[in-house]
């Protein structure tokens, strides 16, 4: 027998889950090769918007191949956790996302008596972009959000809600009520029960992987006390993107999306183990010697110069870096390898972060290359290709890369006609010679350390307080490693 209420075409096993947030939830980084395949059709996403490419029709539902959100945007947290929540599931199971999200509004952006004077108060000239952002969901993302949620209702049963929002509000103390009071409405507008639809919201990047807002964690933290139904998802150790403070790499999306998974079928009594991130490498230091192009393929390297001991690295201001070892391998620089890629019987060299990613500039969109400016006094850049400021030169950006047996590589601009010896434009007429080196991070003396755990009968609130178990307010809790939820 259906619920009271449910209508008769309704599938109880196509389970829907709501999306909102900022950019990490519309998807920011440039989905790679294994983003693009091998999704299961049973993982949807319902369109918020037309889509042009690819083809896409608001209401209709689609195969969850990204984008999800909007014509261009990229990967985010909704693709994995839809893609872990299908393999984990019953063959049955559908599981369908409703995302609408924008990058870079506040959370006011999604409250229907403060989105209007939000919206005025944006400045036409600066932030154009996001006022576009909000015209796509015709001023009003939040009702967007419950007419696709009406329309997803008609297929399948809402089942939760992931929220990921914070940097544009950081530390605002009245985030958590806000939060509270959107996730309020939209069960009263979908005439849903709290306890059937649980809220998830994830941490922001953390300091120590390079996040500029990670201390708006303590808001988001403070969730479950004012919703009992709400669960933090954590991203400690989650990469970032090399490029900013806000955003996570490709890598991190795919984990981050399977933590979210991994909380919400948890709660449906499936245990389940997802891929984590290794704990950040401080520095890296040089491995193997290359002795041709071939033999190094597609694996990233370093370039090195063995008499003048310095390696070339990018720094966080996009600028090409030249200094020793010491120096060039800390994880805290935007890029330290490369890797190539042929191009007409040259190469391009596709600057690579500390974390094995590949880098991008301008807010995340353009490739990142080495590409040397043909003007005295500029140094060479790690930039994109083809941008729209014209600062980048594709001749530049292409090198003659030769080999000499007992020197090593000597690399030639095509652009240029010269050689790279340095940080400095490629303008030599003679060659330096670099070793081409892969790259691991540094030793560090422990190989491993084993933690035995001790038993604690103690209850503990999220940040490590110890409380009355007879005095226990309704949330999250923390007791013998476990997490315990008092209703």
């Amino acid at each position: 027998m259906l619920p009271l209420g449910m209508k008769a075409d309704v599938d109880p096993d196509f389970y829907i889950y709501l999306c909102f947030g900022q950019s990490n939830m519309e998807g920011n980084a440039t989905p790679e090769a294994q983003d693009k395949k091998d999704v299961d059709p049973r993982f949807q996403t319902l369109a918020c918007v037309d889509f042009k490419n690819p083809q896409r029709t608001m209401g209709e539902w689609y195969t969850a191949y990204p984008p999800i959100v909007r014509e261009g945007t990229g990967l985010g947290i909704a693709d994995y956790f839809g893609r872990t929540m299908v393999k984990n599931l019953p063959e049955n199971v559908k599981v369908g996302v409703v995302d609408v999200a924008i990058g870079g509004t506040k959370l006011e952006g999604f409250m229907q008596d403060k989105v209007g004077d939000y919206i005025a108060s944006m400045n036409p000239k600066t932030e154009d972009w996001l006022i576009n952002y909000f015209k796509a969901y015709d001023n009003d993302p939040y009702q967007r959000l419950v007419d696709m949620a009406k329309i997803a209702q008609q297929s399948g049963v809402i089942k939760g809600v992931l929220l990921h929002q914070g940097c544009s509000n950081c530390g605002d103390p009245k985030w958590p009520g806000m939060v509270k009071e959107i996730y309020d409405n939209l069960l009263a507008d979908l005439n849903l029960k709290a306890e059937d639809v649980p809220l998830f919201a994830g941490e922001l990047e953390y300091a120590n992987m390079g996040g500029g807002c990670s201390g708006h964690n303590v808001q988001v933290n403070r969730l479950p006390e004012v919703i009992p139904t709400a669960h933090v998802v954590s991203a400690e150790n989650l990469p970032g993107n090399g490029v900013d403070a806000w955003h996570f790499s490709a890598q991190g999306y795919r984990i981050f999306g399977q933590r979210y998974a991994k909380e919400a079928l948890s709660l449906m009594g499936i245990e389940i183990e997802i891929d984590e991130p290794t704990p950040p490498a401080t520095a890296f230091e040089l491995d193997q010697p290359f002795a041709s192009l071939d033999e190094i393929g597609t694996t990233p390297f370093v370039i090195y110069n063995e008499q003048t001991k310095r390696a070339f690295y990018g720094s966080t201001d996009q600028n090409l870096g030249y200094d020793v070892l010491s120096v060039a391998l800390q994880a805290s620089n935007a890029t330290i390898g490369f890797r190539l890629e042929p191009r007409d019987g040259n190469y391009l060299l596709r600057a690579i972060t500390p974390v094995g990613d590949e880098y991008s500039v301008w807010g995340g969109w353009a490739p990142g290359y080495l590409n040397s400016q043909p003007t005295d006094g500029w140094c060479s850049f790690i930039l994109g290709l083809n941008n729209q400021n014209g600062q980048d030169i594709e001749n530049g950006a292409l090198w003659d890369i030769q080999y000499v047996d007992g020197k090593g590589f000597s690399l030639k601009n095509i652009g240029t006609g010269k050689y790279l010896q340095d940080a400095l434009p490629a303008k030599y007429d003679d060659p330096a010679y670099f070793s081409f080196y892969s790259y691991k991070p540094a030793s560090s003396g422990i190989l491993d350390v084993k933690v035995q755990r001790v038993a604690d009968p103690h209850i503990y609130t999220l940040d490590g307080r110890r409380v009355d178990p007879r005095h226990l307010r309704p949330g999250i809790y923390i007791q013998n490693g476990k997490k315990i939820i008092k209703h």
